[in-house]
């Protein structure tokens, strides 16, 4: 498992992936809903995912691969891939720049992530990371995360999951007041990104699922930023209950700090 073999295969097949999502942009799409109105399906998404995974099959047959369109496809390899094809679904449907591609390769025994890339086609950006390795931005490694001033951090900000829902108002009266201002971009993967690249300096994103985060986790802890649930850091992988926070050390303790009280009461 050699985590620059598995980068580069994960950037290849990202790059795929991006091709095959741009070019459905200038086509008519048959748009369905999964589990609620916000919650989008397209071709473009599953057209994008069979590109990957194929990619991923050429070079790595014998690995499990995780998708959110496709589910679980089973190997006997030790890596298992997690491909969002589109991340940003509904962004991308609304012509809106904040989607991405993401792509990541983990341990399928433990789930240590060794290979993440986070494409953002809208942008021409591409950022990715291995194990050991530090975060690059189109091909330039990224400063190490720093900000350390709460008052000062541009926050990205996801609602959850419909049960969660509920407290985002709660979330926005604690965090707003406190720091700098807050964004909706709508995509965990660019959000990750976002904060891996300095373009945000946290990310608050509870109910996500491993698809959505696997990369952009991995980008944001090797640019040295700490990634965990309100119960604390969690090193090398997600959360395992999907919600998600993001951000350099101290702006980290500082958020969960004002955090937890108000998302007291949810955890499944």
């Amino acid at each position: 498992m050699n985590p620059d073999e598995l980068l580069t295969v994960a950037r290849e097949a990202a790059g795929e992936g991006a091709r095959t999502a741009m070019a459905w942009r200038s086509r008519e799409l048959v748009v369905e809903e999964k589990a609620a109105s916000d919650d989008l399906v397209s071709q473009a998404d599953r057209d994008t995912e069979r590109v990957i995974t194929a990619v991923l099959a050429r070079h790595r047959p014998h690995d499990a691969v995780l998708g959110e369109e496709a589910g679980v496809t089973d190997g006997a390899g030790r890596v298992r891939w997690i491909v969002d094809p589109i991340d940003g679904t509904t962004n991308y449907l609304y012509g809106r720049p904040d989607w991405a591609v993401s792509v990541a390769a983990a341990d399928a025994t433990d789930g240590t992530l060794l290979a993440g890339v986070v494409l953002e086609p809208m942008l021409g950006r591409a950022t990715e990371a291995r194990l050991g390795g530090g975060t690059r931005a189109d091909g330039v490694p990224v400063p190490a995360l720093r900000q350390d001033d709460l008052s000062r951090a541009l926050v990205e900000l996801n609602f959850g999951r419909p049960d969660q829902r509920a407290l985002s108002g709660r979330v926005i009266d604690v965090l707003l007041p406190q720091v700098r201002d807050l964004r909706r971009g709508g995509s965990a993967a660019a959000a990750l990104a976002q904060v891996a690249t300095g373009r945000a300096d946290a990310l608050w994103a509870p109910g996500l699922q491993p698809w959505d985060c696997a990369a952009g986790i991995l980008l944001v802890q090797e640019a040295g930023g700490t990634t965990g649930d309100l119960g604390g850091p969690v090193s090398g992988t997600w959360p395992p209950g999907g919600d998600v926070l993001a951000a350099a050390d101290p702006l980290w303790h500082a958020i969960r700090s004002l955090l937890t009280a108000p998302w007291r009461g949810t955890e499944r």
